[in-house]
């Protein structure tokens, strides 16, 4: 009895931190972090569709550029990472550059085919929103994976992102052309509702 008694009374062991090294897998703050950073990357593949659409040449590409740098600048605060805009420029240059087919010569060229009368306005509306929200996508992803692997701004190297890059362009592909159906949806509906 005087033994159970002793047990007892013997204080519980304390338990790990949650940083030590018993700790298997995420923490709820980093689980957290990356939900706040996948529908923060996605708010902003929304702005990018959306800016894509404005049928001034190159106002477009601008637009998008600087939302995309925004969501850098946002990225890098919530994962607690300095931030630079003209590294900023640069990464996103180098990245989007750097996809065949749909780098950033190609949003140049679709972005300059507004300026055709009638057809080339449609036809910048049909490939540019694509090709802006799935570039943002990818590029948030790319920072989101830097960032958790213990980098910042100034040491992502573009070449040795642009696998993934690209794997995740393709991906951001998918969803630029769901958050553009959708809008199309919505303005059909608006159109309708009006009439």
């Amino acid at each position: 009895m005087a033994a159970q008694t002793a047990a007892s009374e013997a204080p519980a062991p304390a338990a790990a931190p949650a940083d030590s090294p018993t700790t298997a897998g995420p923490t709820p703050d980093s689980v957290g972090r990356d939900l706040v950073a996948e529908n923060m990357i996605k708010d902003y593949v929304l702005a990018a569709v959306a800016a894509s659409i404005v049928p001034v040449p190159l106002f477009d590409i601008a637009a998008v550029v600087a939302i995309e740098l925004r969501m850098i600048q946002k990225l890098s605060e919530l994962y607690g990472k300095p931030f630079s805009e003209s590294l900023g420029r640069s990464v996103i240059a180098s990245l989007a550059g750097g996809v065949v087919g749909y780098g950033a010569g190609m949003a140049v060229a679709v972005s300059l085919t507004k300026l055709i009368p009638g057809v080339g306005w449609m036809l910048g509306m049909v490939s540019l929103p694509v090709i802006a929200g799935a570039t943002t996508y990818a590029i948030g992803r790319v920072f989101v994976k830097h960032y958790e692997n213990g980098g910042d701004i100034f040491n992502l190297s573009a070449d040795a992102m642009r696998a993934y890059y690209k794997q995740q362009f393709e991906k951001g592909k998918a969803l630029a052309a769901k958050v553009k159906a959708r809008k199309e949806a919505a303005a059909v509906d608006d159109v309708a509702a009006a009439h």
